[in-house]
């Protein structure tokens, strides 16, 4: 266990299970047996921890980032493994540091292209030619990829190059444009015969036929699925990160009450409320619906009222409880696919803010 908790002013915490993440990047290697795993850290580790999940999650063949500054921030904490960068660079500077960090990057446009081939590098930069077969925010379009990767092969600023591309509904598995996309993507393939990835999350899981040479799983390596339909424990995914608070007050609101801002929840019967010292500020979602569970001793208690800064209440009915008493918020006891589902979001969202608010506030 990797606790990143310690004495502080907020009483929120955040703890990340190593074993966890370990367990979860087993289950893609078990989902994906003969493909290569590319781990993607992006956003702080999607809220974990980037430096820390990139040691937890050693045994994946390589890392994927979004943003050259989180590359260059894995290389000056001593990480030499392969590190592809999603959004590549931006121009000729970043570009030379890619080359002199021994980091990879996403061609997937062609003013990338032109500044690549037109560089003066140090050593060779390896290229994942980034393929739009049909989700439409960024990649080559189908007709341009075999020119685009001849002038790659060409170039001697390049070293390997290889193709990728994204799924825009893996997450709902027969949805009509997954397979259009990868009959698109496999006819691109057929003729260049490159190393190739397309395999998200969901595609790990539910598209074998999409795992090609490399995939690249994000969300189940923090234990959460990426399936409204399914949950992470269907799926055997272990939850990485504990979200705790404490119960800070215990009161009465009498039948005709309400309770919170805007005065959103009016209570219908005689009421007895526990505050907990978590909100917004700390990455609880401001727009978690009442009934929202929370966990307290061995149950989960309702949501009531709207989510202050600081600050939830729920509701304990007959529940034995104290002031000082712990209350998980999501993790191993609650899951943080329940809560989003509640708040009209998905895990991502929630995982990422939560982290963040927590390393802020240390």
């Amino acid at each position: 266990m990797s606790n990143r908790s310690s004495k502080q002013w907020r009483r929120v915490s955040v703890t990340i299970n190593a074993e966890a993440l370990s367990h979860n990047l087993k289950r893609v290697r078990e989902f994906a047996p003969g493909s290569q795993v590319m781990a993607v850290i992006k956003a702080n580790g999607y809220g974990h921890g980037m430096h820390a999940v990139s040691e937890h999650l050693s045994g994946a063949d390589m890392f994927a980032v979004a943003m050259p500054e989180e590359a260059f921030a894995l290389r000056a904490n001593g990480c030499s493994k392969p590190v592809l960068v999603i959004h590549g660079f931006i121009d000729s500077t970043e570009l030379k540091l890619f080359s002199e960090l021994d980091l990879a990057t996403v061609v997937h446009q062609k003013q990338q292209l032109d500044i690549l081939v037109n560089s003066t590098l140090t050593r060779p930069v390896d290229v994942w030619l980034k393929v739009d077969t049909g989700m439409h925010r960024l990649g080559i379009a189908v007709d341009e990829v075999a020119d685009t990767y001849a002038r790659l092969c060409a170039s001697d600023n390049v070293g390997q190059v290889c193709l990728m591309t994204h799924f825009a509904n893996a997450d709902i598995l027969d949805n009509t444009l997954n397979n259009k996309q990868m009959r698109s993507f496999v006819k691109v393939n057929n003729k260049l015969s490159a190393c190739a990835s397309m395999a998200n999350s969901a595609a790990v899981i539910g598209l074998p036929q999409s795992h090609f040479d490399v995939v690249r799983p994000g969300i189940m390596l923090y234990g959460s699925s990426p399936f409204a339909d399914r949950t992470a424990e269907d799926l055997e995914l272990k939850p990485a990160m504990q979200l705790e608070s404490q119960l800070i007050d215990i009161k009465q609101v009498n039948a005709g009450g309400s309770v919170g801002y805007g005065s959103t929840f009016t209570a219908e019967h005689d009421m007895r409320i526990g505050v907990v010292a978590a909100g917004y500020g700390d990455g609880y979602p401001r727009h978690a619906e009442n009934g929202t569970p929370v966990w307290l001793n061995g149950r989960c208690c309702g949501l009531v009222g709207r989510v202050s800064m600081d600050s939830i209440c729920i509701e304990l009915a007959e529940l034995d409880a104290e002031v000082g008493d712990r209350v998980v918020l999501w993790g191993k006891e609650l899951s943080v696919d329940r809560v989003a589902a509640c708040s009209g979001t998905i895990s991502y969202e929630l995982l990422c803010h939560a982290g963040t608010a927590y390393l802020a506030n240390r």
